[in-house]
C-alpha cells in the first residue's frame, strides 16, 4: 500500500532518491528546506512520517524528549537502517539509559585526551603522505589516505588493530546497510562485529593499555566504579564507537578533498592561520552533506505536539533531516554559497544536536584540519587526475563515500 498524506496525495519517498549518488546534493537539500519545515513523506516500509527540514524545528524535534530514540526503535515501521533493530546499540536509547552509557563513553573524548590526540593525529598524516609520496601518480587518494586515517585514529582511542581494518569495513557495511522494504535486516555482520569486541575486551582485561577498552574493561578510570557497565554494554558500546567513529569521517574527507581539488587554486587557495582554516572546515562539512541518513535515526512522538505548522500525533514516526537543516536560509543566509566567515559558520547540525550530538565530532574536526594543512603543505598543487563526473560512489554504503579519487601532484 502507497501510503498518503492527510490530504490524499502520493508522499514523495525518504531517503530521497539518488542523493547518495549525486556529485551535488545540496540542490536537493536546499529546496527541501526551502519548503515547508515539516512534511509527510513516505519511509522505505510504506509507513508515513514527518520530515523535519526547517532548521529551528530539526533543533526542536532533537531536544524534546517527546520524541523519543527508544520508542521508534521498537517500531520496525520507523527503521531506515539495519542497525536500528539493534537495540543495545547508545544510538537507540533514551535517557537516562543512554546518559549513564555516553557518560562512560565520553572518558575516550575528554579535553585532556583530545589535546593529546591532535599532535598524534598530525603524526598519522605525515605518516600517510610519505607512503603516498613514494607511490607512482596518478595515485588512489581514498586507498592511500582518506580509507586510513580515520580507522587508524577510531582505532588508536578504541585499542583496535590497523590490520584488522578490512574485516571492520565489511561488518561496517552490514550494519550500515539501508532498509529497502519489510523484511527483517540481516544482523550477521552486527553477531561478528560484537564477538570481534568481545575478544579485544577479554585482551585488555588481561593486558590492561593506554586506551578506551581497557578503561572500560577494568571498571573506569583510576579504579573509580560509577557507571561501570556490564559486559554486554561494554561490547555494545565499543561495536558502535568503532563503526560510528570512522564512516562518517571517511566519506567527509573524500568529498572535502573532492571540492578543494576542484578549485581553480585548489590546495594553495586554503587559510595558513589555524582559526581560519577550522572555519573554513565548518563550511564544508555543512555544505557537503554526506547522505540522507546523516542525524536521520527515526523518532517517535510519545505525545501530540505541535510543530513547525502541523499537529504531530502520538505515535507518528519523525525524521530530523540535519542535512536540510543546513541549507536554511533563515540559519545560513545564501546557503548553498560558500562563506567561512558567516556568522554562523559553526553553527550547523552536521554532528547532530542534543543528546544524541556526535562524541567524536572534535576527533572528526581535528581530522579534517590536519588533513588539509598537511596537503597543502606537502603537496600543494594536488589535483584530481580523472573528470569531476567519472568518479563514482559506493554502491552499496549508507553514506556518500568516494570509492576512489585518483591524483597528480
Amino acid at each position: 500500500m502507497i501510503a498518503t498524506s492527510t490530504t490524499g496525495r502520493q508522499l514523495p519517498e525518504f531517503p530521497l532518491r539518488g542523493t547518495e549518488r549525486r556529485a551535488d546534493a545540496a540542490e536537493d537539500y536546499a529546496r527541501i528546506a526551502a519548503g515547508e519545515p515539516v512534511t509527510q513523506v513516505r519511509l522505505p516500509s510504506g509507513r508515513p512520517a514527518w520530515l523535519i527540514a526547517g532548521y529551528r524545528e530539526v533543533r526542536t524535534a532533537l531536544t524534546d524528549p517527546r520524541f523519543s530514540r527508544q520508542e521508534a526503535v521498537r517500531d520496525p515501521g520507523g527503521h531506515l537502517l539495519a542497525v536500528e533493530a539493534v537495540g543495545t546499540s547508545i544510538l537507540n536509547l533514551d535517557p537516562p539509559d543512554h546518559t549513564r552509557l555516553r557518560r562512560v563513553a565520553a572518558r575516550g573524548f575528554t579535553e585532556a585526551r583530545i589535546a593529546r590526540l591532535r599532535p598524534r593525529i598530525a603524526e598519522m598524516t605525515g605518516e600517510l603522505l610519505d607512503g603516498l609520496a613514494q607511490q607512482p601518480a596518478p595515485a588512489d587518494l581514498c586507498e592511500s589516505f582518506c580509507m586510513v586515517l580515520p580507522v587508524r585514529v577510531i582505532g588508536e582511542i578504541l585499542g583496535v588493530p590497523l590490520e584488522d581494518r578490512h574485516r571492520i569495513e565489511k561488518w561496517r557495511d552490514g550494519l550500515n546497510a539501508p532498509i529497502t522494504g519489510t523484511g527483517a535486516p540481516d544482523t550477521t555482520d552486527h553477531s561478528q562485529l560484537l564477538a570481534y569486541i568481545g575478544e579485544l575486551v577479554k585482551q585488555r582485561r588481561a593486558d590492561p593499555r593506554d586506551d578506551l577498552l581497557s578503561v572500560l574493561a577494568r571498571g573506569g578510570e583510576d579504579g573509580e566504579t560509577e557507571d561501570v557497565l556490564t559486559d554486554q554494554e561494554i561490547v555494545a558500546l565499543g561495536g558502535t564507537l568503532l563503526v560510528a567513529g570512522f564512516e562518517t569521517t571517511v566519506a567527509q574527507l573524500g568529498l572535502v578533498l573532492r571540492e578543494v581539488l576542484a578549485r581553480p587554486d585548489g590546495l594553495r587557495g586554503l587559510p595558513e592561520a589555524p582559526e581560519e582554516l577550522a572555519a573554513e572546515v565548518e563550511e564544508l562539512i555543512r555544505r557537503l552533506p554526506i547522505g540522507d541518513y546523516g542525524g536521520t535515526l527515526a523518532r517517535k512522538a510519545t505525545e501530540d505536539v505541535e510543530l513547525g505548522g502541523v499537529t504531530i500525533k502520538a505515535g507518528d514516526i519523525v525524521i530530523a533531516a540535519t542535512q536540510a537543516a543546513n541549507f536554511d536560509a533563515d540559519a545560513f543566509p545564501g546557503p548553498r554559497r560558500h562563506d567561512p566567515a558567516r556568522d554562523t559558520v559553526a553553527h550547523h547540525l552536521a554532528f547532530g544536536y542534543g543528546v544524541h550530538r556526535c562524541l567524536g565530532a572534535p576527533v572528526a574536526r581535528i581530522e579534517l584540519q590536519e588533513s588539509l594543512r598537511a596537503l597543502r603543505e606537502r603537496f600543494p598543487d594536488m589535483r584530481t587526475a580523472v573528470p569531476d563526473d567519472t568518479l563514482r560512489f559506493h554502491p552499496a554504503a549508507v553514506n556518500k563515500r568516494l570509492v576512489e579519487l585518483p591524483v597528480v601532484w
